[in-house]
C-alpha cells in the first residue's frame, strides 16, 4: 500500500490526466442526455396499422354468414406533437418507387391533421381491392403506407397482393 501512495505522490501529472480524461467523459454523457431530453416534445412517430372489415349482408330478415367487406390502413400519432398526413392507405413497390392505391369510383379523404394519441383510418371495399391489385403478380409486397408534409414516409409490411385477395375471398 505504501508503494502506491509512494507512487501517486511522484506521478502527480499522470493522475491529473486520468482524471481529466474522466471529467470531460462525464460532461460528454450529461450534454447528450440533456440534448436528448431538450427534444423529447418535438418527437414525431407514427405506427402503422392494418384491419379487416368483416359485415354480414342482411336480406329477408335473415342473417347470413359474414363476409370480409374490405380492409382499412390506419395511422396512429405515439409522438408528442401534431403531424400532418398527407396519405394514409396501402402501396405496393414497383421500379425502386412505392405505387399508391386511390379508390376510382369515390372520393377518397386520405389527409388528416393527427394530434397526438390520435389516429385516423381509411376505408379501402374489396371490389376496390380486386380492381386495383387483380392484374398484379401475386408475389408483390403489400404495405401499409402514409406520408406526412415533411417528406417522411412511414412503411408497414402487410403481406403479398396474393395474401390480401385469398383473404378478401375468406368468410
Amino acid at each position: 500500500m505504501k508503494e502506491i501512495i509512494d507512487w501517486c505522490n511522484t506521478n502527480n501529472g499522470f493522475l491529473t490526466g486520468i482524471l481529466s480524461i474522466v471529467g470531460l467523459l462525464l460532461s460528454t454523457i450529461a450534454i447528450a442526455i440533456s440534448i436528448h431530453t431538450a427534444r423529447l416534445p418535438y418527437k414525431k412517430k407514427v405506427k402503422l396499422g392494418s384491419s379487416t372489415l368483416i359485415g354480414a349482408a342482411i336480406g329477408g330478415g335473415l342473417c347470413a354468414s359474414p363476409a370480409v367487406m374490405g380492409f382499412a390502413a390506419s395511422a396512429t400519432n405515439i409522438g408528442n406533437r401534431a403531424v400532418y398526413m398527407t396519405y394514409i392507405g396501402y402501396a405496393i413497390k414497383a421500379n425502386g418507387k412505392y405505387n399508391k392505391m386511390y379508390p376510382i369510383n369515390r372520393d377518397f379523404d386520405c389527409k388528416a391533421i393527427l394530434e397526438p394519441s390520435e389516429y385516423k383510418d381509411v376505408q379501402f371495399m374489396t371490389n376496390e381491392l380486386v380492381q386495383s391489385f387483380s392484374n398484379l403478380d401475386r408475389r408483390t409486397k403489400l404495405y401499409v403506407y402514409a406520408s406526412d408534409s415533411e417528406g417522411k414516409e412511414y412503411l408497414r409490411k402487410v403481406g403479398t397482393v396474393g395474401k390480401l385477395l385469398d383473404n378478401l375471398k375468406a368468410l
